[in-house]
């Protein structure tokens, strides 16, 4: 959580699941204080992906970035397949 991505990042995001169109996951360092640390959350809807250094970052309609930091085991990350416009 300390690596400096060059972005603003919302939070960091474990055991993450692609569920198009959101992403969800065990969410840590949401700087917003909406969530707890350690919360299960769902994204709002995707609306892009960069890769940073090895990590997904994912951009939300509602202007949110989450850095996927762990995939949920059994292969939640389909992220290569989604399109965005």
């Amino acid at each position: 959580m300390e690596k400096d991505f060059g972005v603003s990042i919302t939070a960091f995001l474990f055991a993450a699941v692609d569920s198009p169109p959101v992403i969800m996951g065990t969410i840590y360092g949401d700087t917003t204080g909406r969530f707890r640390e350690g919360a299960s959350m769902r994204t709002s809807r995707i609306t892009g992906v960069t890769f940073i250094d090895g990590y997904a970052l994912f951009q939300t309609v509602a202007g949110s970035r989450y850095v996927i930091v762990s995939w949920a085991f059994g292969g939640g990350n389909l992220y290569m397949n989604r399109i965005y416009h």
